[in-house]
This record gives structure tokens, C-alpha cells and sequence, in this order.
């Protein structure tokens, strides 16, 4: 209510040739009184309400985690590169459903085929892009071999990214330390003949981070795709 009557008061002094110091004083100190009741809301509980209270906690709690996480992220330099997309799979119980949408209908290039009861696989695989070219993408279609048995790879239909690494041994071991979840099987030649390696969809308690329910496929890149996406 103060507030309101040294406006009003500065007001009309102004518009009516008052004083100028005078106004210029009240001006002054309705700013200092404003400033005076936001800080005092900031850290004062209004009608025994917390709120303020629990603002400034998580407030605090954001700060202290952004704080940690730029720490980590300078004190330890990343000793590869993600250099580009290198595929992605889809699946279904008929792949022959897929190969006629991507094939008959896009006329994406099929230039192989993998087979693994394994991993329970049977994958056609195409190729989006120019022959030769290092920014070409895969693209598997897959279904699975027996589809009572996991892995399941038509579940879920867009199954995995893959992602080409300039250093794939590099990459999995630092990632380890920061607390990637990794799939069992550690780095293995894939379906092109590349090493690979997969990061878990989930996170677990001794290594929390995962792919936020996408199951992400590491590609080491040969070098001549190194060479030009690096």
C-alpha cells in the first residue's frame, strides 16, 4: 500500500510541474522498496507456505548438479568421435512386408543378406546412397529367425541406430568409466563386417546411463570413412 501512494505521490509532482528533486526522490525510493519486498518474498515463508523455501533448495540442487557435471565433462577429454549415422534397423515378423515398402516402393538398393541363430536374425540389407560413398547409410530389415526366442528383434519395430566411431576400443572404455551400460558381448564383428557394439536401452544401478529406451549400435568406421567425416 506504501508503494502504491509514493507512485502515485511521484506521479502527479511530475505531471503537474512539481518539484523535480522531490519527485526524483520518491522514485528512488519506491524502487528501493520494491527491491526490498521481492528479496524478503524470496527467502521468507508467506502464510507459513514453504514454497520459497523448496524453490531455493532445488534451486541450489541444479546448480550443484550442473556445476559437477561441467567439472566432469572438462576434467576428462573424450578420446573419440561420433563421425556420422552408419544405419538403422527395423523389424517385423515378415520382413518381406518391409523389403516391399523400402525395395518395391523407395527402391533403396538390397546389396546382402545376414543370417544368425544367435541372434535370432535374418536380415536383408540395403544400402541409402551412393555406392562408394562414405555418407551412404544402412539399412537392415530384419525378422526374427525363431520368434518364440530373444533376442526379439522385431521388438520394438524401429529396433537400433547405428553410429560410426573413429575409435571404437577408445570410445567403450572411457564410456565405461563415465557409466554407460553396455550389452553382453562386448565388441564383435557385425553384419557388414565391422566391429560393434552396443549401448543397453537402460541403465542399472552400477552403470546408469543407457539409451533412453533406444538401443544404440557403436560402428567402428574404417578409414576411409575416418578420413573424410573426421
Amino acid at each position: 500500500m506504501a508503494t502504491c501512494t509514493l507512485k502515485s505521490t511521484a506521479r502527479i509532482l511530475s505531471r503537474h510541474g512539481g518539484n523535480a528533486a522531490v519527485a526524483s526522490t520518491l522514485r528512488r525510493a519506491v524502487v528501493a522498496r520494491s527491491v526490498t519486498t521481492l528479496t524478503s518474498a524470496s527467502i521468507t515463508p508467506r502464510n507459513n507456505s514453504s514454497r520459497p523455501i523448496l524453490f531455493k533448495q532445488r534451486y541450489e540442487k541444479d546448480r550443484q548438479f550442473l556445476s559437477t557435471t561441467r567439472a566432469a565433462s572438462s576434467s576428462s577429454s573424450r578420446p573419440f568421435k561420433v563421425l556420422g549415422l552408419q544405419q538403422i534397423a527395423i523389424g517385423s515378423l515378415d520382413k518381406s512386408k518391409l523389403s516391399s515398402l523400402w525395395t518395391d516402393i523407395f527402391g533403396v538398393e538390397k546389396i546382402g543378406n545376414y543370417v544368425s541363430e544367435k541372434e535370432n536374425v535374418n536380415e536383408d540389407i540395403l544400402r541409402l546412397g551412393k555406392e562408394g560413398s562414405p555418407f551412404c547409410v544402412e539399412v537392415d530389415l530384419m525378422m526374427p529367425v525363431d520368434e518364440t526366442k530373444s533376442p526379439k528383434v522385431h521388438v520394438p519395430p524401429l529396433n537400433h541406430i547405428g553410429l560410426w566411431i573413429d575409435d571404437l576400443p577408445a570410445a567403450v572404455a572411457w564410456m565405461e568409466t563415465q557409466g554407460v551400460r553396455f550389452t553382453p558381448g562386448g565388441i564383435r564383428k557385425g553384419a557388414s563386417g565391422h566391429d560393434v557394439t552396443f549401448i543397453h536401452p537402460k541403465g542399472n544401478e552400477s552403470s546408469p546411463i543407457g539409451g533412453g529406451g533406444v538401443l544404440i549400435e557403436l560402428v567402428q568406421a574404417p578409414k576411409e570413412v575416418v578420413d573424410v567425416m573426421s
